[in-house]
């Protein structure tokens, strides 16, 4: 369901009525092959030049794909994630594309994002309902958030899949995000299906896209 197109100060969006990342663990990132391959997820390609440029935080970043992107395109990029695995084949990729991360082995519910420090915040295929209050929190004012995440539609195409979350606990339900981040100002949102093809993750998913910014 896709909602008419508005513009906002940071150009065009649309408004509409993702363990390290979910699922995966050291076993999964434990192989020579990135499991989301080692270029960025298409929607953070596809709405870079629209993101406030500075200091990034890159939650459950796996691999770290989209905190190697980021540095490369000129944010100061730290990058969170459980495994240290993961942490190690993120160091790699980013001397493979000459850039650095800050990549931090941490769990996610127990980090400390700090308040007022970040200019982005991203959050790729994890789901943690609880630290939604550290994401606002964590944001300078003018700070943006962008998150691409299953929804849970996606137990329809599941069964047919060998990716994604099958506990529905894990997916979001519809509007759950605008309810969870009202008080920042939503630049887009969309409920949609789309085809994915990123490392092993590969055909038809239910995602849900937000990215909002903090008020001054």
């Amino acid at each position: 369901m896709i909602y008419p197109i508005i513009i906002t100060t940071v150009g065009l969006f649309l408004l509409s009525p993702i363990v390290s990342s979910q699922g995966e663990g050291e076993s999964d990132y434990d192989r020579d092959m990135y499991i989301y391959g080692k270029e960025p997820a298409a929607f953070l390609k596809q709405k870079l030049d629209g993101l406030k440029k500075g200091k990034a935080l890159v939650l459950a970043m796996g691999e770290g794909r989209n905190a190697v992107y980021l540095a490369q395109n000129g944010f100061d990029v730290t990058g969170v994630d459980i495994s240290e695995v993961a942490i190690e084949k993120c160091n790699k990729l980013a001397k493979e594309r000459n850039t650095t991360v800050n990549a931090v082995v941490a769990d996610l519910t127990d980090y400390d994002m700090g308040t007022g420090q970040f200019d982005l915040i991203t959050k790729f295929y994890y789901y943690e309902p609880s630290i939604f209050p550290q994401i606002i929190d964590a944001l300078k004012p003018g700070g943006m958030f962008i998150l691409e995440q299953f929804s849970i539609d996606h137990l329809k195409y599941r069964e047919t899949s060998s990716f994604g979350p099958r506990n529905p606990d894990y997916l979001i339900k519809p509007n759950e995000l605008l309810e969870h981040f009202k008080s920042l100002r939503i630049l887009y949102y969309e409920d949609t299906v789309i085809e994915l093809d990123e490392g092993m993750h590969k055909g038809t998913a239910a995602v849900i896209r937000l990215i909002a910014e903090k008020v001054e």
